[in-house]
């Protein structure tokens, strides 16, 4: 996007749900609000049989970034998290957990291990479609295919004993493979003749038998969540006609694409066009998919649209799209199955659009402080916001400012950047559009200050804020009539200070100074693992302060890269190769990144040697 950096920096951070909880020794704050409660999870087993194809586009959309591509827990940001990320595709992981078990972690989250909640975020029907599609990494098609040969020969007609939902979420592959074998909990026995392996093959297609169409294992992709211009030109050889050709009747890999487009609060404009668009991943399996498909037309007077004789095969991505008034407007995606000849996309909704971002309401704004670069303390301030109008908001910017946002005065290397979890901007000439609706937005702003003992900062607030809590690590003085002190919190084993206030109206600035150095510190034992759960389904400051200080590691690694690898000494390199290696050896880097990494650390050492 050229107006705003609208990147994935935050591995750990889920911005949209930022509440603050308190520990149980300081007394809350006037107006406190209670974190969220952990989310409920409803029904452990889908009410809908869950689809592969489509939980593999939602997997690389919010998952593969930490997870990775495959589901080898190999990520770019899942390696540079403090924990290992589970490799999800090893059957040893995958087989002694059951649907239910996953389901939930993707609905609650995991707050020890950096996971944020998915209940805000996706539907409980897409998150089974996540959890059907991850059961399918660790398999092949010739094992599910050797499990069906093995069914239909030793119990023909014993596959409807596999399709109770219920009873099967419930249970992990390791459990179902034994019952198979022993003929337990009201499966069939297949005997004590059947091997290990024979038993894990029917039970890889047991566990098909409730999903829909089987994704091809591995094949994660879904196109970027942000539409590009309209006017873009797609991949070679792809035509670009003014109407789809019209064919009643469709025809096996090819059918029909429908849907429909509304204007909120106003009526339809006559001269619309709706734009079609296919994106497939290459023969490699790229999480980046390419467009192949591009078709237009004339929605209907009520809104409705069609275009008929698309080609579909499995796994093509299908997306609508409409400018209205420079906005680049966008449905969600649906995703074509092996036996797709009809697609009906989500509602795609347009909105008039407006400049006045006083529409905005800001939820939170949390302002976190590193003091680990001498003679400058760096400030990355993340500010949460809904907007609950009827009007798409224009962020009208040049990249280097924000209009609802204003730095201290004196800031220095500033910038923006979007939260991971923040729901999409969307781009419009002027910028970017806010749309409307309850999923919070986040923007992260960072600047940094020169300090030297004493750091005196000026905060406006160009909106209402209902609270504004700032994390200072322990050891420093913090001095202003309008912040309290609210206690400790430790957070990546470092004791910080919390200072919080409320109600803060627009035109309003919030002064504090700083003084003093960080006291190094640390917390184990359960109290420090209590305070870390603090904030339950909400995650709060603790995941905030986890991606801040990624986001940190990355911006100094960064500034190290641009002074030649900040190395003075091959002593230094070596140290370098070391520690590396112990990344690796422990399962925190992955073995591409890793190679990569250890020969360009190599080439410096032969120039310094």
């Amino acid at each position: 996007m050229r107006n705003l950096k609208i990147v994935l920096v935050l591995g750990a951070l889920l911005l949209g749900a930022c509440n603050f909880s308190l520990a149980a020794d300081i007394t809350p704050p006037p107006g406190y609000v209670p974190p969220t409660p952990m989310p409920t999870l409803g029904a452990l087993y889908p009410l809908n049989p869950p689809d592969p194809q489509r939980g593999a586009a939602l997997y690389a959309q919010y998952c593969a970034a930490c997870h990775g591509a495959r589901g080898l827990g190999d990520g770019p940001q899942g390696i540079e998290l403090p924990v290992t990320v589970p490799a999800l595709a090893l059957a040893e992981i995958a087989r002694p957990a059951s649907p239910a078990e996953w389901f939930r972690v993707v609905t609650q989250g995991n707050l020890d291990r950096f996971m944020p909640p998915f209940v805000g975020t996706l539907s409980d029907q897409q998150r089974w479609d996540v959890v059907a599609y991850l059961f399918t990494l660790h398999t092949t098609p010739e094992q599910v295919a050797q499990g069906q040969a093995l069914l239909e020969a030793k119990c023909a007609g014993c596959a409807a004993s596999f399709r109770d939902a219920q009873k099967m979420a419930a249970l992990s592959e390791e459990a179902l493979a034994r019952m198979i074998r022993n003929g337990e909990g009201g499966f069939p026995s297949f005997g004590t003749d059947l091997s290990e392996e024979e038993a894990y093959a029917i039970a890889a297609y047991a566990r098909s038998l409730t999903f829909g169409a089987p994704a091809t294992p591995g094949a994660a992709a879904t196109p970027t969540t942000t539409a590009q211009a309209t006017e873009e030109t797609p991949a070679a050889g792809v035509p670009l006609p003014s109407t789809p050709a019209a064919q009643e009747t469709p025809v096996p890999g090819r059918g029909v694409v429908r849907g429909t487009i509304q204007m909120a609060g106003a009526t339809l404009p006559s001269d619309l066009t709706v734009t079609l668009r296919g994106f497939e991943h290459g023969p490699d399996q790229s999480a980046t998919p390419q467009e192949v498909l591009r078709l237009t037309a004339t929605p209907a007077p009520d809104g409705s649209y069609q275009f008929e004789d698309v080609e579909m095969p499995a796994g093509r991505i299908f997306i609508a799209e409409a400018n209205y008034k420079g906005i680049g407007f966008q449905s969600d995606f649906e995703v074509a199955g092996a036996d797709t000849t009809s697609l009906a996309l989500p509602p795609l909704t347009l909105y008039e659009p407006s400049e006045d971002v006083t529409l905005l309401k800001f939820q939170q704004v949390h302002i976190y402080t590193d003091f680990a670069t001498a003679g400058r303390a760096q400030f990355l301030e993340i500010y949460s916001f809904t907007n609950p109008s009827d009007k798409a908001v224009i962020l009208s910017t040049d990249g280097t400012h924000i209009p609802f946002i204003q730095l201290p005065e004196g800031a220095q290397n500033s910038g923006y950047e979007a939260g991971q979890n923040s729901a999409p901007f969307v781009p419009a000439e002027k910028g970017v559009a806010v749309l409307p609706g309850e999923t919070p937005y986040s923007i992260i702003a960072f600047f940094s200050l020169p300090y030297d003992k004493k750091v005196e900062v000026k905060q406006p607030l160009v909106l209402d804020a209902p609270s504004l809590i700032l994390l200072i690590p322990e050891g420093m003085k913090v001095g202003s009539a309008q912040l309290a002190n609210r206690g400790l919190q430790v957070i990546q084993n470092n004791n910080y200070q919390i200072f919080s206030a409320e109600a803060l109206k627009a035109g309003e600035v919030v002064t504090f100074t700083i003084s003093g150095r960080p006291r190094l510190s640390s917390a184990t034992g359960p109290d420090a693992r209590q305070v870390l759960m603090l904030a339950g389904g909400a995650l709060g400051v603790v995941l905030i302060a986890a991606g801040l200080w990624l986001y940190l590691r990355e911006r100094r690694r960064a500034a190290q890269d641009d002074e030649e690898e900040g190395f003075q000494s091959a002593e230094e390199v070596l140290d370098a190769i070391l520690a590396l290696d112990d990344l690796h050896r422990a399962g925190k880097l992955g073995e591409e990144a890793y190679r990569t990494r250890r020969q360009e650390l190599k080439e410096i050492l032969r120039e310094l040697a």
